[in-house]
């Protein structure tokens, strides 16, 4: 996991890159709120540790312009401070959507990497099964627009396009299979650890489908009516070639990502 360490004092800043390098993460240090949101433009990190007093940019600020930024409104964001441990000061740290403000008091240096770890994967576990959710509506919606999209193609004139449809609706049925089947195994379990790189799977593939499913599902679409020669039938082929590709890669990843039917759960202690 890689975390961004926020504080302006270095030896603290050393303490918790120390600390957190041990437990094998990988650390990025700012010395305050601006630094980070410098650094955040070319670095990606899966959390941010940040203190709360810092000049330029305070972590109330930043934890508020992360918020607002759509890229970061997800990003684990912990507060860790020895001073601003106040009832005030936590009320605002989870109003502006702190995954959690902890009392370096109560929580000393040692333990931080435990309740990193701790924080973010309940995090992404939360975020995996939302995401799953969406996934599988998207894949359904890709799904029965295959259904329309191959009822629409001339008998006789669509042949090779017709049978990629059609093989696609079975491989996207074994898809859906899937990942009702990792609903069912997640269901009811909020404890399930989910490693960050599957929930980072999960998104790049709802966001793969409308480029490399739904666009060219929309080009054979609107050449179904005609006849297929020429350029048509060419820009046809080339979209059905894009979208079997597309599925059944699709289908490669989702075959790693998804537990096995009856497959127990792994909790984290």
């Amino acid at each position: 996991m890689r975390v961004l360490v926020v504080d302006d004092s270095m030896p603290r800043r050393r303490l918790l890159t120390a600390l957190l390098g041990q437990a094998g993460h990988e650390v990025l240090t700012a010395s305050n709120g601006a630094a980070a949101l410098e650094l955040l433009e070319s670095q990606a990190v899966d959390a941010v540790v940040s203190d709360v007093k810092m000049p330029r940019m305070d972590g109330f600020q930043l934890c508020r312009a992360l918020r607002r930024d759509p890229r970061w409104a997800r990003l684990a964001f912990i507060f860790y401070s020895s001073i601003f441990i106040g009832d005030r000061a936590q009320e605002l740290g989870r109003d502006l959507g702190a995954t959690a403000y902890l009392d370096a008091k109560h929580v000393p240096p040692d333990q931080i990497a435990k309740e990193i770890d701790t924080l973010v994967h309940r995090l992404a576990s939360a975020e995996y099964q939302e995401t799953l959710v969406q996934l599988r509506d998207d894949l359904e919606f890709a799904r029965r627009y295959h259904q329309v999209v191959l009822s629409s193609l001339a008998i006789g004139g669509h042949a090779g396009v017709r049978e990629t449809i059609s093989s696609n609706v079975n491989a996207l049925d074994e898809i859906l299979a899937r990942l009702d089947a990792e609903r069912s195994a997640l269901a009811g379990h909020t404890d399930v650890a989910v490693p960050v790189v599957e929930l980072n799977r999960l998104k790049e593939l709802s966001d793969y489908l409308d480029d490399k499913i739904n666009h060219p599902l929309g080009v054979i679409l609107e050449g179904s009516n005609g006849a297929a020669t020429g350029s048509r039938a060419d820009a046809t082929s080339d979209a059905a070639a894009g979208v079997r590709a597309a599925v059944r890669r699709i289908n490669e990843l989702v075959r790693t990502m998804a537990r096995p039917e009856g497959a127990k759960t792994t909790r984290r202690a």
